[in-house]
């Protein structure tokens, strides 16, 4: 069952968060676009102000690709969309600390990515809760939808079950490189560290889960789908 979102008046509500198609006019200024970094910098400035309508733009723009960050991190799709929601609902509060000038997204996936840290680490403590939640079809899914094709759903299952015995920073750099698409600075930088150590990060991380894909299922790993072997990568 979701987890209760609880705001304030003086918070952005849930259903303020909730990603939505239904503008009202004049809320944001006219020709308006989220995905456009001045527009973005404009709202997180209107936000700043205390004009919460502004805010609901960029949960539009953001929500989607950060439940796939979310599901592919924690391994459940409704429990990354109520991650993703409490991250906005902490962003918004937190909006007091963000630098304007610098990209939104990034601060945002940070929150979230703490928040998904958090869950992982009660999901342990939780012990019969986790070891049944690991065993659901489609737990870790890497990406938005499942093919029906027995061989994809056999192979999907089986990755869900590597990245399930991964720690917590094996996961997070393996979704920022695989899923997010992160070059070796970019994760330097979100990261905190220097590019030699996100290449031997990302090298040790890859090799425990070749392992753990080799174990459950050997015909997975070699040529191209060795997780270890990346063409042209930067």
């Amino acid at each position: 069952m979701p987890r209760q979102i609880k705001g304030s008046n003086h918070d952005a509500d849930a259903t303020t968060l909730k990603a939505r198609d239904d503008s009202d006019a004049g809320t944001v200024p006219a020709g308006w676009s989220p995905m456009e970094f001045t527009a973005e910098q404009q709202a997180l400035e209107f936000c700043k102000q205390g004009r919460k309508e502004a805010f609901r733009p960029l949960v539009d723009a953001y929500f989607s690709r950060l439940v796939r960050v979310a599901r592919a991190v924690v391994g459940d799709a409704e429990e990354a969309r109520d991650l993703v929601q409490e991250a906005f609902i902490a962003a918004y509060r937190a909006l007091d600390t963000f630098t304007l000038g610098r990209p939104f997204y990034p601060w945002m996936r940070g929150i979230l990515m703490n928040r998904c840290k958090v869950y992982l680490r009660t999901q342990r403590r939780a012990a019969a809760r986790s070891r049944a939640a690991a065993q659901r079809p489609g737990h870790w899914v890497l990406g938005a939808t499942v093919s029906p094709a027995p061989e994809r759903r056999r192979t999907a299952d089986v990755v869900r079950r590597a990245m399930s015995e991964l720690d917590e920073d094996d996961r997070e750099i393996l979704v920022l490189k695989h899923i997010e698409g992160y070059s070796y600075d970019e994760l330097a930088e979100t990261l905190g560290i220097g590019p030699g150590t996100v290449a031997s990060r990302l090298y040790r991380a890859r090799g425990r889960l070749k392992k753990a894909l080799e174990e459950l299922d050997p015909t997975l790993i070699g040529g191209e789908n060795d997780p270890n072997t990346d063409a042209g990568e930067n």
